[in-house]
């Protein structure tokens, strides 16, 4: 019984093809039907009563817009990375060599200048044998109906969309709309538009689209030189791109390439000489790599990836992430940015001259951060790591310079570059920078009552790990004295600072930092200057960008702006869109910028950072700061026209001292020597305003006013 119920399911199986095929073939025939006169065709199928539904088809097809690969560039227009989902350049025809041309028609629709758009006995033959041996399926599409195929997948994959198949593997629904709008199309545009367009488009394996990214890629030529046995290597992929893909599969690439000579020769688009010619040579391979993304940006890999977040993270690009990202590869922007080249290439120089990111055996890490105060533009950011994902203690995709809602590490200790906060304040609660400060106390008991507006009971009481109070020591002994504040800050005296602070509302040390922009860069929170570790910036992490950005307000006259990487987006077909512009506003008292100027631009003459000078002794300013223990150490300087920070410590090694550590070919901290912030990040800072700071504003700072130089408390 069994037996026999085997033997009776192929009979049955056969049946039903040929009903189906009854049933495909009235349908072809009334297709086909309409397709015999060409110009008529569109109209004849609409009218149709026995297709109704075909009414509720498109009327016409659209050109795209096709995929196109955005462009990021520095502000001179020079390139630094491409983001593209489809490897694609456009040209026109007659940028195409002959050769891709006859090769294309002679093996994918030899009659493309005489039909209509379709071929009708082509899908009547396709669709029977599609139903008789559906293991074996036939397309039957002409260069029009391919066309049409790639813009529908091409326009559905750019609405985030699931794209329709593409070959023969669709259903009769799916053929039928194929066939309206390739007649559509052809009643629109001429035969060159749409041999053009589809050159474009259509895929050449990989992620090469369009005939000049493939030529580009496989041989390193523009389209219009490929020669006859090229152009048939690509026209032979059309079918089955990555099958046919000479650099995957060389041996069915040149068997399907000699198909398509053979085509030619009978299409009398070549001799039997030449083709034979053709036949004999090599592929000759000489590929040339097209990355996409800012692992492949030939400069500022980490600036190219802070831009990318920001687009990421705008509206302006997309509702939604996936839209944003298929803004970004597919929609064929050229994106300016604030980049200045000279000033990259120099920021790259000093963070692997400081420490060689492909020769660090203590995994130490650098980097550096430079913008414009008057505006905020960013001009240089560099680390010494490769940005890239794959293991290895020289690789990372994370940017040292910035917060973690950018891509970032989140920031590092800052240490004594946060005295100039507190300094600040002193100076806008009417204090003198002349005024004198009892140093000589490196402990406050715990009943000290350290003035907080805004704790409950007005003050904060520090009772120490201990329960003893607070206490802290200098970094250099023999500074325990009265001094004045100026002195204090220039040469860093702990107990200067705490004397400060002492005299001051910690609340409002905190209004002025949070003014200042000055915030966790793993959180966002506001740093609690209530905590009294904090005033020596060592409770929160911040990143560097936020430290230049808060210091380029004191060289700005107290006017601070947001950091801004992009300056134009416009797309391929001119439309411009949203960016921010330049954002400033002042966010504390020009008097009080200029006193925090008088007193850092000593630090480069007389205090920690005297070895450090750049030649501009009355136009440039500077802090050092270095951690407990010489984890993190940092300067941060400026000019009026460049704020720079420079940032030397641990990354992967919070903890870490880098005394005894190899940097830079030489061990730091050994013997009596110790690493602080003018040792390293000092250097680096040093070396690259040195070479970038000329090239913008170093006038003179202005002076402050007598009562800020007052000894007045």
């Amino acid at each position: 019984m069994a037996s026999r119920n085997n033997s009776g399911s192929e009979p049955t199986s056969v049946l039903g093809n040929i009903v189906a095929f009854i049933a495909v073939s009235v349908v072809a025939g009334v297709v086909a039907a309409g397709l015999l006169v060409p110009p008529a065709a569109a109209a004849g199928l609409a009218a149709n009563a026995s297709i109704g539904w075909f009414k509720s088809l498109p009327a016409d097809m659209e050109m795209g817009p096709l995929s196109r690969s955005s462009t990021v560039v520095a502000k001179d227009g020079s390139e630094i990375a491409t983001f593209f989902a489809q490897n694609r350049e456009p040209v026109s025809l007659n940028q195409i060599s002959p050769n891709m041309k006859k090769a294309l028609l002679s093996i994918e629709d030899r009659d493309f200048y005489d039909h209509g758009g379709v071929d009708p006995w082509g899908i009547v033959r396709a669709m029977g044998n599609n139903v008789l041996r559906p293991s074996n399926r036939q397309g039957a599409s002409t260069i029009t109906q391919q066309y049409v195929n790639n813009l529908i997948i091409d326009q559905q994959v750019r609405a985030g969309e699931q794209a329709s198949t593409i070959g023969a593997d669709k259903g009769i629904v799916d053929k039928i709309k194929e066939i309206k709008l390739a007649l559509s199309m052809e009643q629109e545009k001429s035969k060159d538009e749409i041999l053009e367009g589809y050159l474009n488009i259509v895929l050449f394996g990989g992620q090469n689209y369009g005939v000049q990214a493939a030529s580009e890629y496989y041989w390193g030529i523009p389209a219009s030189q490929l020669s006859i046995a090229q152009a048939a290597t690509l026209a032979g992929m059309v079918q089955s791109p990555n099958y046919y893909d000479p650099q995957v599969n060389p041996e069915a690439s040149v068997q399907r390439r000699n198909v398509v000579l053979d085509t030619m020769v009978q299409t009398g688009a070549i001799t039997q000489q030449q083709a034979d010619q053709a036949a004999r040579e090599p592929l000759n391979l000489d590929i040339h790599p097209t990355s996409s993304g800012c692992s492949a940006a030939r400069t500022a890999p980490y600036f190219c990836d802070y831009v990318e977040n920001q687009v990421m993270q705008s509206n302006s690009f997309g509702a939604t992430p996936e839209e944003r990202l298929a803004t970004l590869q597919r929609g064929g922007l050229t994106i300016t940015t604030t980049l200045d080249p000279k000033a990259q290439r120099a920021a790259d120089t000093q963070v692997n001259a400081t420490q060689p990111k492909d020769d660090n055996p203590d995994n130490v890490s650098t980097a550096l951060v430079s913008l414009e105060p008057r505006n905020g533009h960013i001009v240089s950011m560099a680390q010494n790591t490769n940005y890239s994902a794959a293991e290895g203690t020289s690789n990372t995709t994370y940017n040292f310079n910035v917060d973690s809602s950018m891509g970032g590490a989140g920031g590092f200790q800052v240490g004594s570059t946060f005295k100039p906060f507190t300094l600040a304040q002193w100076i806008n609660a009417g204090k003198g920078i002349k005024a004198s400060v009892d140093a000589r106390r490196l402990h406050y008991p715990a009943d000290f009552r350290w003035k907080a507006s805004c704790l409950p009971n007005g003050y904060k009481i520090e009772p120490g790990d201990d329960g003893n109070g607070f206490s802290f020591q200098n970094a250099t002994e023999g500074y325990a004295r009265v001094m004045d504040v100026d002195y204090g800050i220039y040469n860093s005296i702990n107990s200067a600072l705490y004397a400060m602070a002492a005299d001051l509302d910690l609340c409002e040390i905190g209004e002025l930092t949070k003014a200042m922009g000055i915030h966790d860069g793993k959180t966002g929170d506001p740093v609690d200057t209530t905590v009294l570790s904090s005033l020596l910036g060592g409770s929160v992490d911040i990143s560097p960008m936020t430290m230049a950005r808060a210091f380029s307000g004191f060289a700005n006259d107290g006017v601070m702006c947001e950091p801004r990487a992009v300056t134009k987006v416009v797309d391929y077909t001119g439309k411009n869109y949203d960016v921010p512009g330049d954002s400033c506003q002042q966010v504390i008292k020009k008097e009080v910028a200029q006193g925090v100027n008088e007193v850092l631009k000593q630090v480069l003459v007389r205090g920690s950072g005297y070895q450090r000078s750049i030649g501009l002794p009355d136009a440039s300013a500077a802090k050092t700061g270095t951690t407990d223990n010489s984890t993190q150490t940092w300067m941060l300087g400026y000019t009026k026209g460049l704020a720079t920070a420079s940032w030397v410590g641990n990354y992967e090694f919070g903890s870490r001292s880098l005394n005894g550590l190899s940097i830079g070919g030489r061990t730091g901290g050994s013997g009596t020597e110790w690493v602080d912030g003018a040792t390293y990040a000092g250097g680096q800072w040093q070396n690259y305003m040195r070479t970038v700071a000329p090239d913008y504003d170093t006038s003179r700072f202005s002076s402050p006013t007598p009562s800020v130089m007052s000894a007045r408390k």
